[in-house]
């Protein structure tokens, strides 16, 4: 399902027909994955953003809606080169790839899987797994510079 496209509302509905309960600080990390659709987030920042609102919140909180999240599919997750998981709206149903924006953080889920490409033209080796992610400037960035 692509979450980028639902209010906090809908999704809190959607965990709701799934048997979980309704807090106001997972609201709050709702709310900042909608308000940031398009970017990956650290779990790092999440804390610090609903911190903001709900100072006695602990990391473990976090972690925990983050991996219900994941776990729901309303979130996906990815690691970057520094090795921190990072987490974003579930943008589209199986799977995909993203272009991702060194500038502003922003991504783009790619339409096609270059893998299947790829091997076509490897010999000796069966993949069976692998994550493709292509960094880069988008339009806007690459004009503000």
């Amino acid at each position: 399902m692509d979450f980028r496209n639902k209010s906090p509302d809908e999704i809190l509905a959607y965990l709701k027909r799934a048997g979980f309960k309704f807090t106001g600080k997972r609201k709050a990390i709702i709310d900042l994955f909608v308000e940031q659709r398009d970017k990956y987030l650290s779990a790092k920042e999440v804390f610090d953003e609903v911190r903001e609102k709900y100072p006695n919140v602990s990391f473990d909180t976090i972690y925990r809606t983050l991996a219900l999240l994941v776990d729901q599919w309303v979130i996906e997750t990815m690691e970057f080169n520094e090795d921190a998981a990072r987490y974003r709206l579930t943008c589209r149903d199986g799977h995909h790839h993203h272009l991702i924006c060194l500038g502003c953080g922003r991504t783009f889920a790619l339409d096609q899987c270059p893998m299947e490409e790829l091997n076509e033209r490897i010999k000796g080796f069966k993949t069976v797994s692998h994550r493709f992610e292509v960094y880069g400037y988008c339009e806007n960035c690459m004009t503000a510079s």
